[in-house]
């Protein structure tokens, strides 16, 4: 009997396997409705997302009551309704470096200790952004309340591709933007180190580093057949949800497609 079940979490990954060593196939977000296919074992619940199946942390799931079996769709010619889009969190920020391309990954990992070796309080204060969080944050200055804090519209920003990250000052507990006396200091040479490590800046943002790439080449097949699981993954998820939603623009599907089963006897 399978069981419907609810995302409580802002952010819960789903994994390969019950454990927090397990590869990462998709992020889910609060209020995200899927279905248990078993008991919970050791913390561990074997869940299915759509067309993903794997394992989350059951602390951070809503089971419903087991009197209410989730209803088995009759096979029949016709497909099946698009499912609608999960609700994101837009005020959420993501900073799981699972989200991230390998390579850019290694380049931030080398900027981060550099950073620590030169003792430069900067922290990643965001990394993966969804489409739908770059789409609010565009509005914000625009057609919500607010200073203009991007130009990039959802998909327009290497955040999306897990390219990009921005690095913030964390002093005494807080996050700064603060560029006064000898703190300028810190923000140019975060720049500097950033380029040693091979990433590229912005002149207009300075918290911001990215992989030096064209958005056009972000989904191209080298930078796919680099790629790991959880940053594929995690992509394709990102993509799937927003055409469900009927987003514009963004990158083509690139969804691996399973083969045809053979005909049966």
């Amino acid at each position: 009997m399978t069981t419907p079940c609810e995302v409580t979490a802002t952010a819960l990954n789903l994994r390969a396997a019950g454990s927090v060593d397990a590869a990462v196939l998709a992020v889910l977000h609060r209020g995200q409705v899927g279905v248990a296919t078993a008991g919970s074992v050791d913390g561990w619940l074997p869940v299915t997302f759509g067309q993903v199946s794997g394992f989350v942390a059951t602390a951070w799931v809503r089971l419903a009551a087991e009197s209410a079996p989730v209803a088995t769709a009759p096979a029949a010619p016709a497909a099946p309704p698009a499912p609608s889009a999960p609700a994101i969190d837009v005020d959420v920020k993501l900073r799981d470096p699972a989200q991230l391309h390998p390579s850019f990954r290694a380049a931030l990992d080398r900027l981060l200790a550099q950073l620590a070796a030169e003792t430069l309080p900067f922290r990643v204060f965001e990394a993966f952004r969804t489409p739908e969080r770059q789409e609010w944050l565009y509005a914000q200055g625009r057609t919500r309340a607010g200073s203009i804090v991007t130009n990039a519209r959802g998909w327009a920003s290497f955040h999306q591709y897990g390219m990009a990250a921005d690095l913030v000052l964390f002093i005494d507990g807080r996050w700064s933007w603060s560029s006064d006396g000898p703190l300028a200091a810190h923000w140019a040479r975060l720049r500097e180190l950033a380029r040693e490590v091979g990433l590229r800046t912005l002149s207009w943002e300075e918290p911001h580093v990215e992989w030096p790439v064209t958005i056009a080449e972000a989904t191209e097949a080298p930078m796919l057949a680099s790629g790991d699981p959880g940053w594929r993954d995690n992509l394709e998820a990102s993509v799937a949800r927003w055409r469900r939603a009927g987003g514009p623009g963004g990158p083509a599907d690139i969804a691996a497609e399973r083969p045809p089963l053979p005909p049966t006897a």
